[in-house]
């Protein structure tokens, strides 16, 4: 079974490239340590590593995909510590995975490319 790790990151912030480029590398170095050790992280690195970036217009939607934590599939959210573009505390995004791809797709359909 394909797995995956999606990161979904919010549009409505106005970060720029760098910021959101940060954010993302945040969300998938924790998705990576709170992984290790599992059977989905061990498939996950044999397979490439396979990612996704996706995007939520709100931190309503953010919050979506962070329920998802109650189904079973591993969810890192981002806190932002504010020192740049964003004050302090702000969601600016989630990783959901590694996990089975399919798991993932069923919370993620809706949303964009990135």
């Amino acid at each position: 079974m394909p797995v995956k790790l999606a990161v979904a990151v919010r549009t409505d912030l106005d970060m720029g490239r760098g910021k959101i480029a940060a954010q993302v590398a945040h969300a998938a170095v924790a998705a990576t340590l709170a992984g290790l050790g599992t059977a989905d992280f061990a498939a996950w690195l044999r397979e490439g590593q396979p990612k996704v970036v996706l995007r939520v217009r709100t931190a309503g939607e953010l919050d979506d995909l962070v329920r998802a934590q109650a189904g079973g599939l591993p969810v890192e959210v981002i806190s932002d510590a504010g020192r740049t573009q964003v004050t302090p505390g702000t969601l600016t995004c989630c990783a959901l995975g590694p996990a089975e791809s399919q798991r993932i797709d069923a919370v993620t359909a809706g949303l964009a490319l990135l």
